[in-house]
C-alpha cells in the first residue's frame, strides 16, 4: 500500500474505521481515491458532509511534506493490511487502521503484558509497580503501558532497568511527547521497543483521545495488570477495554482505606485475578519466577541466594545459618539492597527480589 497516500489520509482528523474500509473497499488503491471526487467518495458510502470534509483537506493538503515530516521525526507508518501489523491488535472491535511508530516491534510483544494505574500514586503503588514490571521484563514479558506520570511511567522505567522491552502508548501524534516531562525516558524506550499512536503528527492529547489510546494498550496486550486506581480513574477504562477485547485481567489488592485501592478491589470482586507476586501472572505464561531471579555474581551473594531461593528470612536466621559475623551479613545485605536483588519486607525480613 502506498504509504504516501496511506499517511496522506491517515492525517485527515475525523477519519474513522468506517471510512477506511469504504475507501479502501471501493478504490482500487489509495492514489486514484486520493485523486477521486466529492461524488466519488459519496458512491463509494461516504455521508454528504463526510465527502466534504475529505475533499477539502485533500485541496489543502501538501502530502509530500508531510511524508517529509514523518521521515524528519523517524516515524514508520503502517496499516492494517501489513504484515507487521501487531496480530493481537487485529482481534479487537475497530482497532485502528493506521498505526505511526518510533522504535521497532518485536515478535516477542505477542506475549505482553500491559500495567498502568494511577497517576497520583502511593509508595506502595510505585513499590508494587516497580516489581512486578521489573520482575516481568526480566522473564522476558514486553511491558506496555500510556507514559502518563505516576505508575505508566514507574512500569516503563523498570522494564528498562532490567534491559527489557517496553512500549508506550500515546494519544497525540508523535512528533511530541505528552506528557514533556518524560520525553527522555521515551527515547530510551525508542532504543528498547516502541512509542505507538494512532494520531496523526500535530495532533495533540486531546482528552477524548485518551480511551481510544486506552483500548490499543489492552488491545496490544495478553493481560492487562491494574495497579493502583480510583473508582472514576481513567485506569479503569482500559481493564474495562481488556474485558471487552477478552483479555485477562490482574489486581493488585490494597489497604480499603486507600481511595487508590477502590478500583483494583473492586476488579477482584468482579472476577479479575488477584496478584500479590510476579508468580501469579508468570504461572499463566508457564515460566517459574525462580527462573527470572538475578544471578549471584560472587560467593557472598551466592550465600544468601542459596539461603533464600525457598522463601524469605530474618537477618537474625541468615546470620546464624550462614556462620557468618552480623557485620559481614549486614554488609552483603544491604550491597545487594542496593543493587535491586534483595527486597526488605519490613522487620529485618528479607526475600529475593
Amino acid at each position: 500500500m502506498n504509504k504516501k497516500y496511506l499517511a496522506s489520509f491517515g492525517a485527515f482528523k475525523k477519519i474513522n474505521s468506517d471510512i477506511w474500509h469504504k475507501i479502501v473497499g471501493y478504490f482500487p488503491n489509495l492514489e486514484i481515491a486520493w485523486n477521486a471526487s466529492e461524488n466519488d467518495y459519496i458512491k463509494a458510502g461516504l455521508k454528504d458532509k463526510q465527502a466534504k470534509e475529505l475533499r477539502d483537506h485533500i485541496k489543502t493538503f501538501d502530502n509530500e511534506k508531510y511524508i517529509n515530516l514523518l521521515n524528519k521525526n523517524n516515524v514508520n507508518i503502517i496499516s492494517i493490511m501489513d504484515p507487521e501489523y501487531p496480530k493481537l491488535l487485529k482481534e479487537i472491535h475497530t482497532p485502528p487502521f493506521i498505526i505511526y511508530i518510533k522504535g521497532k516491534l518485536d515478535i516477542k510483544d505477542e506475549g505482553a503484558i500491559a500495567i498502568v494505574g494511577s497517576r497520583k500514586a502511593t509508595d506502595y503503588g510505585r513499590r508494587v509497580t516497580n516489581e512486578l514490571a521489573g520482575e516481568l521484563a526480566s522473564a522476558g514479558i514486553t511491558i506496555i503501558s500510556g507514559l502518563a506520570l505516576g505508575l505508566d511511567t514507574q512500569a516503563h522505567t523498570a522494564a528498562l532497568k532490567k534491559g527489557g522491552r517496553t512500549i508506550a502508548v500515546l494519544a497525540n501524534g508523535l512528533d511530541m511527547i505528552y506528557p514533556t516531562s518524560n520525553t527522555n525516558l521515551a527515547n530510551e524506550i525508542i532504543n528498547n521497543g516502541a512509542i505507538i499512536s494512532e494520531q496523526p503528527l500535530g495532533m495533540p492529547a486531546l482528552k477524548p483521545n485518551f480511551p481510544a489510546r486506552n483500548r490499543i494498550i489492552s488491545g496490544l496486550s495478553q493481560g492487562v495488570i491494574i495497579t493502583e486506581a480510583g473508582d472514576k480513574s481513567g485506569t479503569l477504562h482500559t481493564a474495562n477495554f481488556a474485558l471487552e477485547q477478552n483479555r485477562q485481567v490482574y489486581a493488585v489488592p490494597g489497604p480499603i482505606y486507600n481511595p487508590l485501592a477502590h478500583g483494583p478491589n473492586t476488579l477482584i470482586k468482579l472476577g479479575a485475578k488477584l496478584v500479590t507476586s510476579s508468580s501469579d501472572i508468570l504461572e499463566d505464561f508457564g515460566i517459574e519466577k525462580e527462573l527470572i531471579i538475578s544471578k549471584p555474581e560472587n560467593s557472598d551473594e551466592k550465600l544468601i541466594f542459596d539461603l533464600l531461593i525457598n522463601g524469605e528470612k530474618h537477618i537474625d536466621e541468615i546470620t546464624n545459618i550462614s556462620k557468618r559475623s552480623s557485620q559481614e551479613i549486614s554488609r552483603i545485605i544491604s550491597l545487594m539492597e542496593i543493587n535491586g536483588k534483595l527486597i526488605h519486607l519490613g522487620g529485618m525480613i528479607y526475600d529475593l527480589k
